[in-house]
């Protein structure tokens, strides 16, 4: 860690070519975290591109008391989130079903809404049980790792994970009922 905060200084002071390091050392774990939250490949390549230059421009806010992978890959989760939140759902046309084979609840129906209920109930939390949730269904991320990404101990993680599951079982149970 000692070697890393004197590499970004070195970086902060204009030595430039030097922040190639810090990008091939975290590059695959940033990658790997979009990817498990976006779930497209090329996505996952531009995101992580954006997390590093975004993570460059803002070098000079780095608080080096932290470790530097803890505060891009927090970079890396909210972009990857922000990202998820701002896309556009589509269905292909080829799947939707023709009017003659409908049923009055088809599956595909059924699941598409259970996916908006269960992302509009996330959404309305506030910030500190929407990113636990996040980060552990999301972002498939250990209690360890939350804690780190955080900055928060793992019983206050688990804490309000369990809050969260609550709030998001009182907001949606009733409503998956009428889906089903």
């Amino acid at each position: 860690m000692k070697d890393e905060r004197i590499e970004i200084e070195a970086i902060i002071a204009g030595q430039t070519g030097r922040y190639r390091s810090l990008v091939e050392r975290y590059q695959n774990p940033v990658f790997r975290v979009i990817y498990k939250i976006v779930n497209d490949y090329q996505e996952a390549g531009e995101l992580t591109q954006d997390v590093f230059v975004k993570a460059y421009e803002s070098l000079n806010q780095y608080n080096p008391e932290y470790k530097f992978f803890s505060w891009i890959y927090r970079m890396a989760i909210n972009r990857a989130l922000l990202h998820l939140r701002n896309r556009k759902p589509y269905v292909e046309l080829d799947k939707i079903p023709l009017r003659e084979n409908m049923v009055e609840e088809t599956a595909s129906y059924d699941v598409i809404t259970k996916k908006s209920l269960v992302d509009k109930a996330v959404n309305e939390l506030n910030e500190s049980y929407r990113m636990v949730i996040q980060l552990k269904y999301y972002a498939d991320l250990s209690y360890a790792e939350m804690a780190e990404v955080l900055g928060i101990p793992e019983k206050t993680i688990k804490s309000r994970l369990f809050d969260a599951r609550m709030i998001l079982k009182d907001k949606i149970g009733n409503n998956l009922k009428y889906v089903e």
